[in-house]
Parts: structure tokens; C-alpha cells; sequence
């Protein structure tokens, strides 16, 4: 009998530490992931999980881009002249090669001079003259790689428009 009285005097002690507690205050939380809350008034909202998705995404598709302008760039032949014509350099766009080498570059493929003037001209007029049809392609193609590249900032502007509530 008395065996039985502690045993079940155990079993009622130990039965309560399972029972919920029913003295505590029940609250409800919010999950902020990825910032979105807490600490901040009424009204202001970081960026929550979703948007950061979305921002993710959208960094994708303007690197697709990127690479894609570079990819056309790089098959383009840009010719510089100098002497009236009678020096023509093409030059070849060179994408920058991130975070090794940050510049984009230039080669030089191909130098035409005409026979005649090659004929005829000094050696320092035709060094003069392919420093310049050299410049001139740089130029050239320094105009062309801005002029796409602000195609793709202002694809960038209306992406990030559209993420603006």
C-alpha cells in the first residue's frame, strides 16, 4: 500500500514538469528574415527575404547582359584612320577580366597602309601616322563601349524603377 501511495504520488509530481505552463503570457513574434523588422517605427520596412530574391535575380540578369555586350563588343572590328585614309588600324575591344585586371584593353589586329603613301612617306610620318589611326580606333572604341554600356545602365535604371514600390 504504501508502494503504491509514493508511486503514484511520483507519477502526479513528475506528470506536472510535462504539462504546459499555464501561469506564462502566450505572445505572438514575427519572423524577420533577412531584415524587414524589428526596432524600426511604424510603417518603415527594410528590404524583407523576397525583395533581396528578387534584387538577387534581377543582379543575374544585368550580369547576363553585361556579358552578353562584351560578348558583341569583342566581335566587332573598329578601324582608326590617319593620313587622310592612308592608315587604317583595326582594333579589337578587350573586356575587362574581373577582379584580375579591373581595364578593359585594345589590340591591334590589323594595319593597312596604302602603297603609294608607304612609298613616299617618311619613317617618322608613318609612325605619326599609325600612332594616330591607332588613337583614332581607341577613340573610336572607347565612344562605342559607352554608348552600350549606357543602354545597359538605363536597362539597369528601369529594372530597379520596377523594384520600387
Amino acid at each position: 500500500m504504501k508502494l503504491s501511495f509514493i508511486s503514484s504520488a511520483i507519477l502526479v509530481a513528475s506528470a506536472s514538469a510535462f504539462a504546459p505552463d499555464t501561469n506564462r503570457s502566450v505572445s505572438s513574434t514575427k519572423l524577420y528574415l533577412f531584415g524587414g523588422g524589428g526596432g524600426k517605427g511604424e510603417g518603415e520596412s527594410g528590404p524583407g527575404m523576397m525583395d533581396q530574391l528578387a534584387m538577387f535575380k534581377k543582379a543575374q540578369e544585368v550580369a547576363s547582359k553585361k556579358n552578353d555586350l562584351d560578348k558583341e563588343l569583342q566581335k566587332m572590328d573598329i578601324i582608326g584612320e590617319a593620313a587622310d585614309g592612308k592608315v587604317k588600324v583595326t582594333i579589337k575591344y578587350i573586356p575587362a577580366k574581373l577582379p584580375v585586371n579591373p581595364n578593359p584593353g585594345y589590340d591591334v589586329i590589323k594595319v593597312d597602309i596604302d602603297e603609294d603613301y608607304l612609298g613616299g612617306v617618311s619613317s617618322e610620318d608613318l609612325s605619326a601616322g599609325l600612332v594616330e589611326a591607332i588613337r583614332a580606333g581607341e577613340t573610336q572604341s572607347t565612344v562605342l563601349v559607352t554608348e552600350k554600356y549606357q543602354e545597359l545602365q538605363n536597362d539597369m535604371a528601369e529594372m530597379l524603377g520596377g523594384m520600387q514600390k
